[in-house]
């Protein structure tokens, strides 16, 4: 098992997976009529959706740390320590 993969799989995505994927998403976001017995199994399958989603996002982020953005609010690994002195306190110019 990978110890990098959170969701316990080390199945990569396949392009198939993605294609069934968009495809579910296409048929839940199909206007349709207000039907009460529709919308009660509607929100089953969407949450069916959704968790597979999330899967699908995990395993992709687990194949590929790498590739992720820092978060805007985390400090840059550059940016100096807001706790170090400045590099030019103490210098009279």
């Amino acid at each position: 098992m990978n110890p990098t993969d959170p969701t316990g799989t080390d199945a990569p995505v396949t392009i198939s997976e993605i294609a069934e994927f968009l495809q579910q998403l296409r048929a839940l976001s199909r206007p349709g009529p207000a039907d009460p017995t529709r919308d009660a199994g509607a929100t089953a399958e969407r949450a069916g959706f959704l968790a597979r989603k999330a899967d699908l996002f995990a395993r992709i982020t687990a194949a590929h740390p790498d590739l992720i953005p820092p978060s805007p609010t985390a400090p840059s690994p550059t940016a100096p320590s807001p706790t170090a002195p400045s590099p030019t306190a103490g210098d009279p110019t």
